[in-house]
């Protein structure tokens, strides 16, 4: 391992441990919070991430200077929010695409409403379609889209991933059982270092490039 990756890494540790804190992140201004609440009460079908996982997502970002950021799966933007409160602090950016349009709608609504517009780009349509579309390279991809795509979300933006970027997905733990070659990637992939945490149970993977 490198040192850069290395020193990457052992950031992401950092942030690890943060996470378990009671709440020692920054705050969340009130505006942004109503914002997230409302998305929570309306999510019938939880396909939001869970607030500990939201809190770790921000503390990822943050903890690397993310500047270019990437969602596959935004659903009604809950996770887009925390991940641009990160990059409001870094000053990076973010594109987050979600393939039913409703939805899209939705998280370009919430993220309007909670003032990060300026920072977070909502592509709705099919990703396989999006990715290649988008320009440059990314240092930070949020993976939450259906699950047993994962692989092939993996092949398709892993080679536009910066060295020392990090790869993040959702759901590893309790819908583990729809994504087991992704699993075995994370594992075996001679090109990532990876670990496996679990803010609110249902687990988030976390992969640095080497």
């Amino acid at each position: 391992m490198t040192r850069r990756v290395a020193a990457s890494f052992a950031l992401l540790l950092l942030a690890f441990g943060g996470v378990r804190a009671a709440h020692a992140d920054p705050p969340v201004p009130k505006e942004v919070q109503a914002v997230l609440q409302r998305i929570k009460s309306a999510d019938s079908n939880q396909l939001a991430v869970s607030e500990e996982d939201g809190r770790f997502l921000r503390l990822l970002v943050v903890s690397k200077g993310t500047k270019h950021a990437v969602e596959i799966g935004g659903a009604n933007g809950y996770s887009a929010i925390w991940i641009g409160m990160g990059l409001r602090e870094t000053g990076g950016r973010l594109v987050t695409i979600e393939y039913d349009p409703q939805r899209a709608r939705d998280a370009e609504a919430n993220i309007r409403a909670a003032g990060l517009s300026d920072i977070v780009q909502v592509v709705p349509g099919d990703a396989f379609v999006a990715i290649p579309k988008l320009p440059g390279t990314f240092d930070f991809v949020f993976l939450d889209a259906w699950k047993r795509d994962y692989q092939r979300f993996f092949d398709q933006v892993f080679p536009r991933l910066d060295r020392g970027g990090v790869f993040v997905a959702h759901n590893v733990v309790n819908k583990a059982s729809e994504m087991g070659e992704f699993l075995t990637t994370l594992r075996t992939h001679p090109g990532i270092v990876s670990a496996i945490v679990s803010p609110s149970g249902e687990g988030v993977s976390v992969s640095v490039k080497r």
